[in-house]
């Protein structure tokens, strides 16, 4: 894409995104895979700031109670539509955020001044200057379509590779619903190669006992999804959508991410040059800390080796075979830029 043509892009976005005074990009992909690291990056843009997790049901809008929003297949319902509209209007209807391993301190703390997710959307709110909003959420990751075309939102879909996700799920003991999300896209798209996991009924149904099995199918679902459903890059009436990897991003970070802000209409300034070599220092630790999903200290350019080692040789081969297909067809995605 030329300079001309994005410019073109972002003037039309501008003209068409039903937000009012807020400009959306949303920030999506796998949970673990790099969104808040992006989104963080996304929201140092000049008159920008972030949503975070509004989708989440633990600190999120207070309407939602499942991991994960999903589309029928004639497009979003009216109810979905509706939290969607309490995103875009920035509500502050929103849970406690409540969690089993934060301490009493914390949960006072948080019935007090509430979640992260409230804590941002509160400076969106205060923000007299704010111009655009960055919604990262992976919980909203099956509704790229829809807000993609008919909320004209530029969309930026981060994908991180499956071992190291596989690794992060295992660290906290994360689990999700995979029965549900499974339902769900089989009405979606219906007979669909992706769907077609190789996992026997025990493994499946055991399956958020083992966080790392689980992760790495979610990983196969979420991104199979996803590439089955959209175009390449932005067709016709949808906004860009971009698929971020981290590898490219650890790379050659500021390259990465002056392309990716033009892509997306946000401007490029010395404040997210600065941003982004404070967060890409070659420092910190190479893992974060045990039982922490976000841990400031630890070293981003070593996002994709976290925990690798803790799989098990069982579990290595299990997450490599689980996601032959989707990561394939990434892969060939990311090839041809």
């Amino acid at each position: 894409m030329t300079s001309d043509s994005r410019s073109a892009a972002t003037a039309a976005l501008q003209d068409t995104q039903p937000t009012g005074r807020h400009q959306f990009v949303l920030v999506t992909g796998m949970p673990r895979s790099g969104t808040t690291a992006v989104g963080s990056v996304l929201a140092s843009a000049v008159r920008t700031s972030y949503f975070y997790e509004p989708f989440n049901p633990r600190s999120g809008l207070r309407s939602i109670d499942d991991w994960f929003q999903f589309p029928e297949p004639g497009g979003a319902a009216p109810e979905v539509r509706a939290l969607i509209d309490d995103v875009l209007r920035i509500t502050l209807r929103l849970k406690a955020g409540h969690w089993d391993a934060d301490t009493a301190m914390r949960t006072v703390l948080k019935s007090v001044s509430g979640s992260r997710t409230r804590m941002s959307a509160l400076r969106c709110r205060l923000d007299p200057t704010l111009r655009r909003v960055v919604w990262k959420d992976p919980f909203a990751a099956f509704l790229v379509p829809e807000l993609s075309a008919d909320y004209q939102m530029p969309v930026v879909i981060t994908v991180r590779p499956p071992e190291a996700t596989a690794a992060s799920f295992k660290r906290l003991g994360w689990g999700f619903d995979l029965d549900r999300v499974r339902g769900h896209l089989e009405r979606l798209t219906p007979g669909a190669a992706y769907l077609d996991v190789d996992v026997d009924t025990h493994a499946w149904a055991n399956t958020r006992s083992n966080a790392a099995i689980n992760g790495a199918l979610l990983w196969q679902l979420l991104y199979g999804y996803l590439d089955e459903v959209l175009a390449d890059g932005a067709d016709g009436d949808r906004a860009p959508v971009v698929w971020a990897d981290t590898r490219a991003i650890i790379s050659a970070p500021e390259d990465f991410y002056r392309d990716l802000f033009a892509r997306i209409g946000l401007p490029f300034g010395q404040s997210t040059i600065a941003y982004i070599q404070q967060a890409h220092r070659d420092s910190g630790s190479s893992a974060p800390q045990e039982g922490r999903a976000h841990d400031r200290k630890r070293n981003v350019n070593d996002a994709n080796d976290y925990g690798v080692h803790t799989l098990s040789d069982h579990e290595r081969a299990e997450v490599s075979r689980i996601t032959t297909s989707s990561r394939e067809r990434l892969e060939r995605r990311f090839a041809r830029g």
